[in-house]
């Protein structure tokens, strides 16, 4: 198995390629996943995943809701202020993957770099990234990077996503 997976998506699959790693996350019960969310609030996949109470094995990183105004707990879900707080970002995945049993799988998903890049700048970004892949991969952590495709190609987010040790590209007509 890869360490690191980039995944490269159709604005419009997007729904349904969240549907389908949480179908994974449902299937591997003794795993510990992290979701760091970029693109949309926590509350957002609640409502698309209904039953997202009962997966005890994952835990959501909430960068979007609280610079949106929008001001909630869940036990679910740490809430960061901002996208930009990439150094928060870090330590808090850090810190859940370090309360993680030491013999089950760790797996994080970033939701999603072409997000990311709107609120940060493009160094910055790829600053970031470099460093939660090595630490990930220090840390015996499978990372899962998320690109959604939407217009024109952004080179930096090419780059980026190329970091990674295997590249996934859905189409439109794959789902």
């Amino acid at each position: 198995m890869y360490q690191s997976l980039g995944i490269i998506i159709p604005g419009t699959n997007y729904n349904d390629i969240v549907c389908a790693l949480f179908d994974c996350i449902r299937e591997h019960p003794n795993d510990v996943w992290i979701y760091i969310t970029i693109t949309r609030p926590f509350n957002s996949f609640a409502r698309l995943i209904s039953d997202i109470n009962n997966i005890p094995n994952v835990t959501f990183i909430d960068c979007i809701s609280r610079a949106s105004g929008i001001v909630k707990k869940d036990e679910k879900c740490v809430y960061i202020e901002s996208p930009t707080m990439l150094e928060n970002i870090m330590m808090e995945t850090m810190n859940l993957f370090g309360r993680a049993p030491p013999d089950s799988g760790k797996y994080l998903i970033l939701d999603s770099l072409s997000a990311l890049m709107i609120y940060n700048d493009s160094p910055l970004v790829t600053e970031f990234f470099y460093q939660l892949l090595n630490r990930a991969r220090c840390e015996d952590i499978h990372t899962i990077s998320l690109v959604v495709e939407e217009g024109e190609e952004d080179k930096s987010i090419t780059r980026l996503i190329y970091l990674n040790d295997k590249i996934l590209k859905v189409r439109d007509t794959f789902i």
